[in-house]
């Protein structure tokens, strides 16, 4: 025999012959770690309880070993913020409101750290039962209490070629279209055509009438070297207006002795941002022009 290994208690084996028989299930609810009560253990089937219990958790998942339908992989994952205890044996818990010990293991001395310890992780627990009828298990889970492993998780996350899971995208990540790996919400969609509505071709140019406002913040509709045009009327008394690159000003366009048609520009580079102050102009116009 092995040095380690599960193996079903009494009670285990006479719920799933019951079940067999009456064809019905045994849930599977928890699987539980022990340390031993300091010592390694040797497994008999005629155990009800652990040497000493440490943790219970959830399990998460039951699925058929691909070497023998026969043996059933249970799984279970430990927090990283729980421990601070060895782990030298392991059973399963289920029947009745998950009070009957339906199988149990001794398992390789492993201690479970904590983050005040200095390391935190992880841990994935693993038991191999082996079982006649597997149709007579029944995994139940508590959605509240059960936790996924990072690999399971990471192992669902949708690709190019697959479905999965997926994370959304923000407004501004939408707006950019450079990530491959988030998907667009119907907002994000939105903020998007909005933006590229706005993106010019080579000698284009756009009005205020067309979508630029004063004293509301661009980025650069084209996403390259342009320009920033301000034209219009101004007053008699130092009316004009500012154009501000990334909230410095860097242009004003005035004219404080005469009345008259004004025009001013700036440079602006990828990535930065412009926005229109206006003071006293009346008339006026911003155009982009690529």
């Amino acid at each position: 025999m092995s040095t380690y290994y599960t193996l079903l208690t009494n009670l285990g084996a006479a719920l799933h012959a019951n079940a067999q028989v009456m064809q019905t299930t045994v849930p599977w609810t928890h699987m539980c770690l022990g340390d031993g009560g300091g010592a390694p253990v040797v497994p008999v089937q005629t155990q009800t309880a652990l040497k000493r219990e440490v943790h219970r958790l959830a399990i998460t998942d039951i699925a058929q070993h691909p070497d023998n339908p026969n043996w059933l992989i249970v799984e279970a994952v430990v927090p990283s913020d729980v421990g601070g205890w060895t782990v030298r044996e392991t059973a399963i818990y289920g029947g009745a409101n998950g009070a009957q010990c339906i199988a149990v293991g001794n398992y390789p001395e492993t201690y479970k750290p904590v983050l005040a310890e200095g390391a935190a992780r992880e841990m994935v627990m693993r038991m191999v039962v082996e079982i006649s009828s597997t149709a007579t298990v029944k995994l139940t889970i508590d959605p509240a209490v059960a936790i996924a492993s990072r690999a399971w998780v990471e192992s669902l996350v949708a690709t190019p070629q697959k479905r999965g899971l997926i994370k959304l995208a923000t407004v501004d990540e939408s707006k950019e279209g450079v990530r491959p790996d988030v998907a667009v919400t119907p907002e994000g969609l939105s903020a998007a055509l909005e933006t590229r509505q706005k993106a010019l071709g080579d000698g284009q140019t756009r009005s205020a009438g067309a979508g630029y406002l004063e004293n509301i913040t661009y980025p650069n509709p084209v996403q390259r070297t342009c320009e920033v045009r301000v034209t219009g009327t101004t007053n008699a008394a130092n009316g004009g207006a500012q154009i501000q690159v990334n909230g410095v000003a860097k242009a004003i366009a005035s004219s404080p002795l005469t009345v008259g048609f004004v025009s001013t520009s700036v440079i602006l580079l990828k990535g930065e941002t412009f926005k229109v102050v206006r003071s006293s102009m009346g008339e006026f116009q911003i155009e982009v022009i690529a």
